[in-house]
C-alpha cells in the first residue's frame, strides 16, 4: 500500500490573518500619533492662554496715544492739530498688539481729507502711534447752502462745516460760488470756485491777508451784470476793492503782481475811499482824498 504525500499550499497575502506582533505595533504607532497631536494641541492652547495673560499685563497693553510726527508750525498755530487727530477713533477695548491697529489708523487718517499723503504710521512700545503726513492747509472758507467749508489752495474740500465765519477772525470767506459742493477730500470743480481759490492762494501769502475778509464771485464773468467787476474783495474796515477778472482771464488789466502791490499800498497809506478799483490803472497808486475845509462863508474847499 502506497502513501501519497500531501502538498502544502503556499502562503497567500489575500485573506491571511495578521500577525499578532504586527497588530500590536500598529496600535502602538496609532496611539503615539494620537498622543503627539494631543500634546501639541495642549501646548498650543497653553501658550495661547499664557500669551493672553502676558498681553493683558499693563506693560504689554499700554494706553494708546496718537500723535502727529513733526507737523508744520501752522497746524498748531492755526488751531488744526486737535481737529486732525479727532478723525482717528480707537475703540476702548483695542488691544495694543493687534496687528491690524496700525492699518486702521493709517486708513482713517488717509481718508480724513486733512492729508494729501501718508508717509508712515509707526507704533512704539510705549503706547504711542506717530503719524507722518503731508497736510492740506486751509486758506479760505467757501460759503455754501449748508455753511462755510474750509478749502486748501487746490480747492480741495476739508472736513467740518461752520455755521458762520465772523469778521476779524483772519479767514477769507469766498461768497457767490454757485458750483456743486463736493465730498470731503474732493476738489470744487466749478470755474467760479477754482478762480476764487486761486486768488485766495495769492492773497494768503501777502502781509495784508488778515485784512481781507471776503472774496466775492457773485458776478463771476459778469453773469449778473456785464458792466460790473467780476471779482470783488471786502476788507475788515468795510471797504470794497474791485479786483477785476479772474487770474488768467484779464484783458487790458494790470498784472496780478501790480494789483497786489496797489492793494498793499492802499493798506499802508490808508484812504478814506469806500471803494478802490485795482482793475483799471496799471501801476496804480492810491492817493488819499484831501479833507474838505469849511470856510467862514459856508463854502467848502480842499486842503493843500
Amino acid at each position: 500500500m502506497s502513501l501519497k504525500r500531501r502538498k502544502s499550499k503556499p502562503a497567500s497575502d489575500d485573506g491571511a490573518e495578521p500577525s499578532p506582533r504586527v497588530t500590536i505595533e500598529s496600535l502602538r504607532l496609532s496611539a503615539g500619533i494620537v498622543g503627539l497631536f494631543v500634546f501639541v494641541g495642549a501646548a498650543v492652547f497653553g501658550l495661547e492662554r499664557l500669551k493672553d495673560r502676558v498681553y493683558d499685563r499693563p506693560e504689554y497693553n499700554p494706553p494708546i496715544q496718537v500723535q502727529l510726527a513733526d507737523p508744520p508750525a501752522w497746524v498748531e498755530r492755526e488751531g488744526w492739530h486737535k481737529r486732525i487727530l479727532s478723525v482717528v477713533k480707537i475703540p476702548e477695548d483695542q488691544q495694543w498688539l493687534d496687528e491690524m491697529l496700525v492699518r486702521r489708523v493709517a486708513d482713517q487718517i488717509n481718508c480724513s481729507g486733512w492729508v494729501s499723503r501718508v508717509h508712515t504710521v509707526a507704533q512704539r512700545m510705549d503706547g504711542v502711534i506717530r503719524i507722518s503726513c503731508d497736510y492740506r492747509r486751509p486758506i479760505a472758507m467757501i460759503q455754501t447752502a449748508n455753511g462755510y467749508i474750509p478749502v486748501d489752495r487746490f480747492a480741495v474740500r476739508l472736513p467740518e462745516v461752520y455755521e458762520r465765519v465772523e469778521d476779524g477772525t483772519g479767514w477769507m470767506r469766498i461768497v457767490g460760488v454757485e458750483t456743486t459742493t463736493p465730498d470731503v477730500g474732493e476738489a470744487f470743480a466749478g470755474d467760479d470756485a477754482v478762480a476764487a481759490v486761486r486768488l485766495a492762494s495769492v492773497l494768503f501769502e501777502q502781509d495784508f491777508a488778515q485784512r481781507i475778509t471776503a472774496i466775492d464771485v457773485l458776478n463771476f464773468r459778469g453773469r449778473r451784470d456785464k458792466h460790473d467787476n467780476h471779482i470783488k474783495l471786502r476788507t475788515v474796515d468795510g471797504r470794497r476793492i474791485d479786483w477785476g477778472s479772474a487770474i488768467g482771464e484779464e484783458i487790458e488789466e494790470p498784472t496780478v503782481q501790480e494789483k497786489v502791490r496797489t492793494i498793499a499800498l492802499y493798506f499802508k497809506k490808508g484812504s478814506p475811499q469806500a471803494r478802490i478799483d485795482v482793475s483799471v490803472y496799471r501801476n496804480g497808486w492810491i492817493e488819499p482824498v484831501e479833507p474838505a475845509i469849511h470856510t467862514a462863508d459856508g463854502s467848502r474847499s480842499r486842503g493843500r
